[in-house]
């Protein structure tokens, strides 16, 4: 995937990656990140408290490189979950509950443009950011609910 080069609209923003020292692309990851000034991004090797680490995200993009790269993708749920206007790809669970421009914004498969005018939108556009959170804790609530799974469960067991 390339990176867009007219990266001038996100100055003042950082780029945070979690998890991502280690595992099959991590020297990729370094050779890119090394084209980055110094100060515009941070590595966590680990976070144990995902809900500090979701609420410093002004935006979350979770955009894995196809439909099968993603098992299941609970990264889905907690970032709509807290509230985290969101930049994603259909994988994993993804396309059971994920709308384009209804809970978050769905970008192509490898289209770093589409993410990076995603994220722009986002940053600029106040209502449809709200619009995002919103239904985003809604469908959440709606679809991954401790009630709803138990029943589901239920359901399975009584079959």
């Amino acid at each position: 995937m390339q990176l867009s080069k007219d990266t001038s609209k996100l100055s003042g923003c950082t780029l945070l990656l979690a998890n991502a020292k280690h595992g099959d692309y991590k020297d990729e990851i370094a050779v890119l990140l090394s084209e980055l000034p110094v100060n515009s991004y941070h590595e966590i090797v680990f976070e144990h408290n995902l809900f500090a680490l979701y609420r410093l995200f002004d935006v979350y993009v979770h955009i894995p490189i196809d439909p099968e790269l993603e098992a299941f993708g609970q990264t889905y749920v907690e970032a709509l979950a807290a509230g985290i206007p969101s930049v994603f790809t259909n994988s994993g669970v993804a396309p059971e509950f994920i709308h384009h421009e209804k809970n978050a914004l769905v970008v192509d498969f490898q289209n770093s443009e589409q993410v990076y005018q995603s994220i722009l939108t986002l940053l600029n556009d106040a209502d449809l950011r709200e619009t995002l959170i919103r239904n985003g804790r809604e469908d959440v609530k709606e679809s991954f609910s401790l009630e709803k799974m138990i029943s589901n469960l239920e359901k399975l067991y009584a079959e």
